[in-house]
C-alpha cells in the first residue's frame, strides 16, 4: 500500500520569530511511519517540526503551518490507499501576522484568531472508493462519545481515541473505532506497539 502519515505540531506565526504551537512529540506519528515500513508498504511523511528523527526509508515532507500541511495532503492524496492524520494540527491561526517583530510594551496585546482548514474532513469528503482516512482524537472528557460524533461528522474509516496524558509519553492507551465495529481498548503499551497494531488493523480494512 502507499500510506501517507502526518505528524507533528503545526506552528502557526504571530511574526517572524513568534508562533503559537501544541505540546505534540510526533512520536505516535513516527511510530506509525516505522510500523508501516516494516510491513513493507511505501510511506510518505508529513512532518511538523518535531525533536524526532527522520525516519529512513520513506520520502518526507517537511513543513511548519496548517496551511502548509493541507497542500501537502491534497498533493499526495490522490496516490495514497491510506491517509493517517496523526499530526497535531492548529485549530487556529493568527488572523494578521506581524511583518516585523512585536516589540514588548507595557501595554496588553490581543491576538484575533481565525479557524484554520479540517485536513481531516476534506480528506474523508474527497476520499475515493477502497481509500481509507484514519483520524485521531485526543479527548479530556467525553472521549467516546466525542471521539464518535469525529468520526461519523469527517466520514472516517477509523478513529484512535487518547487523553492528554498521551502527549509526550512513551506509552500510552488508546481505543479505536470503526464505523462498523465497537470500540477496541488496547492495554498501556508503547507506541511503536500501538502503531503496529493500527497497521494492522488498516491492512485488515483494505484486504
Amino acid at each position: 500500500m502507499r500510506i501517507l502519515i502526518t505528524a507533528g505540531g503545526t506552528r502557526e506565526y504571530i511574526d517572524p520569530v513568534r508562533f503559537i504551537s501544541n505540546a505534540s512529540s510526533g512520536r505516535m506519528g513516527y511510530a506509525l511511519v516505522r510500523a508501516a515500513l516494516r510491513a513493507g508498504h511505501k510511506v510518505t511523511l508529513i512532518t511538523a517540526p518535531t525533536t524526532q528523527r527522520l525516519p529512513s526509508g520513506a520520502k518526507v515532507v517537511e513543513v511548519e503551518t496548517a496551511a502548509q500541511m493541507f497542500e501537502a495532503v491534497k498533493k499526495d492524496f490522490e496516490i495514497c490507499n491510506c491517509l493517517i492524520m496523526a499530526a497535531a494540527v492548529s485549530d487556529y491561526t493568527p488572523a494578521r501576522i506581524a511583518k516585523t517583530k512585536i516589540k514588548k510594551s507595557s501595554k496588553s496585546l490581543t491576538l484575533k484568531l481565525k479557524p484554520t482548514a479540517d485536513i481531516l474532513k476534506w480528506a474523508g469528503k474527497h476520499k475515493r472508493k477502497k481509500q481509507i482516512v484514519v483520524g485521531f482524537a485526543l479527548e479530556d472528557r467525553n472521549l467516546r462519545q466525542n471521539a464518535e460524533i469525529k468520526l461519523k461528522e469527517k466520514n472516517l474509516d477509523m478513529i484512535i481515541a487518547n487523553t492528554s496524558a498521551t502527549i509526550g509519553a512513551g506509552k500510552s492507551t488508546v481505543q479505536i473505532k470503526t464505523p462498523d465495529c465497537k470500540w477496541l481498548k488496547l492495554p498501556t503499551t508503547t507506541k511503536n506497539t500501538i502503531a503496529a497494531r493500527v497497521i494492522r488493523k488498516i491492512e485488515s480494512i483494505l484486504g
